[in-house]
């Protein structure tokens, strides 16, 4: 098929079209939502969408900021599963860490990197504290004290797994 000079033309002027109506779109999504890859394996998705401000319940994803430490920067954001909430107990038998009796995982000993890693603490999460893991046994979260419990302040919104 040959192209003319006006079909060409008229190609480019639908793509940048395009373009800016898909770059309108996500200027103006970014206010109730947020975009996010995993980097890691702890979980299977690789994109998320957070949902800012919805309200998350056990066995939802959820979106966070983190806090920060040696191994993530503060403001990162971290998608987990929800699997402890207000009133929920966490304890341990040696490391397996449990929330009401359902073991989550056990905290290993070490990171990946060899630095000491420490269990959280057994406790019964108290309002606006939530207990969040990944199926993952490399999964960092609320099985380690560094993590420890995620704070109501700290949820950006319920997360959804693109792909």
């Amino acid at each position: 098929m040959k192209l003319n000079k006006t079909n060409t033309i008229n190609a480019i002027f639908y793509f940048f079209i395009a373009l800016g109506v898909v770059a309108v779109m996500v200027a103006i999504s970014n206010r109730w939502f947020i975009y996010n890859i995993n980097v890691t394996h702890s979980l299977n998705g690789l994109v998320y969408v957070i949902h800012k401000g919805e309200p998350v319940k056990k066995g939802n994803y959820v979106g966070f900021s983190w806090r920060g430490d040696q191994f993530y920067k503060p403001g990162s954001i971290f998608v987990k599963i929800v699997t402890g909430v207000p009133g929920d107990e966490v304890r341990l038998k040696g490391r397996e860490v449990y929330v009401n009796g359902t073991k989550i995982g056990i905290a290993k000993e070490k990171s990946e990197r060899g630095i000491p890693l420490e269990p959280i603490k057994a406790t019964t999460l108290k309002e606006g504290e939530y207990f969040v893991s990944t199926p993952s046994k490399d999964g960092y979260d609320s099985r380690y004290a560094r993590v420890g419990l995620i704070k109501q302040n700290e949820i950006l919104g319920k997360a959804y797994e693109i792909f």
